[in-house]
C-alpha cells in the first residue's frame, strides 16, 4: 500500500476513535432529577457523583433542578417534569393524596442536617429555655414543624409549647434580625454559617433529639418505575457508588459542596463528618422509622390516621450490599 494511502487510513481511523467518547455521551439517557431546595449539604452529595462522572459511567445524563420546598417538587413530579428526586419522608404522605410517585431507596433515618437556632441576644442556651418562644418553620405541614413540636413534647410542654410561625428561610433570617421571632428551625449548614457570622446560635441539633424517623428518601415517578425500570436501577447503582466515592474523597466532596451550598469550608467539613455516617448504604427501609413517620402525618394533619406505609415504597430496585 502506498505511504500516502496508509497515512490517510490512519487519519481516518484516528478520527473514528476520537468520536467514540462523543458517541458515548450522546447515547446517555437523560434523567430529570429534582431537589426540594438548592443548598442543603445532603442534597449536594448527588452533585458530587454527577461531577465525578459516576452517573455518566452508568449511561445517565442527570439534569438537576432545585425547588423552593418539597411541595413544589411534588407538584413538578405530578406534572411529569421530574423523573427521580430527593425529598423528605413527610412528602411520602402525598402518595396517599394521589401523587404518582413512590420511594425507591432510603437516604437516612435521621434528621441529620436540621437544627434550631436562636437570636444571638436571646437568653436561651438549651432547649429547656424555648418554652413559648416564637420559632419559624418552613410550613405548618413540614418536617421542620413536626420536629419543633416533638422537641416541645420531649420537654414536657405538649406539642403547642413552642409557637410556630411559617416562613421561608430568607425572610425568616430577616425576622430574626429585627427580633420579630426568637429562632428558626432550618438546615444545619445555614445554622452553622449564621452562627459563624454572629447572627445566630445553634442550640438544637435534631439528630441528637430524634431517632428512627424516615427522613430523606429517593423518589421515582410511577411512569419511570413502569416504563424505565432499568434506568431506576442504574440510577441507584450510581448513587451508592457515589457514596463510596465520597467516603474516600473528602477534599473533592468539600470542593463541590462549597460551590453548591455556598457555605465555608469549615462548615461543610463539619457537615461531612456528621452526615456521612448517617447515610444509608443499603437504601432499605426500616419499619420502626416508617411507623414514626406515619405518626407524624397525623400530628401534622396531613392524614386523619396512620396509613399503611408499605404502599409508599418499593425495594425492588435495590441490591444487597
Amino acid at each position: 500500500m502506498p505511504r500516502r494511502h496508509r497515512v490517510a487510513e490512519a487519519i481516518f481511523l484516528f478520527g473514528l476513535v476520537a468520536q467514540l467518547p462523543l458517541a458515548s455521551n450522546a447515547s446517555a439517557e437523560v434523567v430529570r432529577f429534582g431537589k426540594p431546595v438548592a443548598g442543603a449539604f445532603t442534597f449536594a452529595l448527588l452533585d458530587v457523583g454527577v461531577r465525578a462522572g459516576i452517573f455518566k459511567r452508568h449511561g445517565l445524563d442527570i439534569e438537576i433542578s432545585a425547588f423552593t420546598g418539597g411541595t413544589r417538587l411534588v407538584q413538578a413530579e405530578t406534572a411529569g417534569s421530574i423523573d427521580i428526586a430527593f425529598n423528605t419522608g413527610p412528602d411520602m404522605a402525598m402518595i396517599f393524596k394521589g401523587a404518582p410517585v413512590r420511594a425507591v431507596a432510603l437516604v437516612s433515618n435521621s434528621p441529620l442536617d436540621l437544627c434550631l437556632l436562636v437570636r444571638p441576644d436571646l437568653a436561651a442556651t438549651s432547649p429547656a429555655d424555648l418554652r413559648g418562644k416564637r420559632i419559624t418553620v418552613s410550613s405548618p405541614f413540614a418536617i421542620t414543624a413536626w420536629l419543633t413540636r416533638e422537641l416541645a413534647r420531649q420537654e414536657g410542654w405538649g406539642s403547642e409549647g413552642i409557637q410556630l410561625i411559617a416562613s421561608a428561610s430568607g425572610p425568616a433570617f430577616a425576622l430574626l434580625k429585627t427580633k420579630d421571632i426568637d429562632g428558626i428551625t432550618t438546615d444545619l449548614g445555614s445554622g452553622l454559617q449564621a452562627q459563624k457570622r454572629g447572627d445566630a446560635r445553634v442550640i438544637v441539633r435534631f439528630n441528637e433529639r430524634v431517632t428512627d424517623l424516615t427522613m430523606y428518601v429517593i423518589f421515582a415517578s410511577e411512569k419511570m418505575i413502569v416504563e424505565r425500570p432499568d434506568t431506576v436501577r442504574r440510577f441507584l447503582a450510581a448513587w451508592f457508588e457515589t457514596l463510596d466515592y465520597i467516603g474516600n474523597r473528602k477534599a473533592e466532596t468539600l470542593q463541590v459542596a462549597r460551590e453548591v451550598t455556598s457555605h465555608d469550608e469549615d462548615v461543610v467539613s463539619e457537615l461531612y463528618d456528621l452526615v456521612l455516617p448517617l447515610i444509608s448504604r443499603t437504601g432499605r427501609f426500616d419499619d420502626k422509622s416508617l411507623d414514626t413517620l406515619a405518626g407524624s402525618y397525623v400530628d401534622l394533619k396531613l392524614l386523619p390516621g396512620k396509613p399503611d406505609m408499605s404502599k409508599t415504597y418499593t425495594e425492588q430496585f435495590l441490591v444487597r450490599r
